[in-house]
């Protein structure tokens, strides 16, 4: 399965006490945050994380 960047949303989902979680089903991220700009950078951290993560079994797969 192939998946192209333009098909990647995310979901800002504004909760009843005030806060802001944000979903990627499709890489299956999702953060919180007091405030949307909290939830954004919390956002940022999980995705960069994610990929790392990604990346670090791809090199380990090919290099068996």
């Amino acid at each position: 399965m192939s998946v192209k960047i333009k098909d990647v949303k995310a979901k800002i989902i504004r909760e009843d006490g005030g806060s802001y979680s944000i979903a990627c089903s499709t890489l299956g991220v999702y953060s919180t945050g007091k405030n949307l700009q909290d939830a954004k950078k919390n956002y940022l951290k999980a995705i960069k994380l994610h990929l790392t993560v990604l990346r670090d079994k791809a090199t380990k797969s090919i290099a068996v």
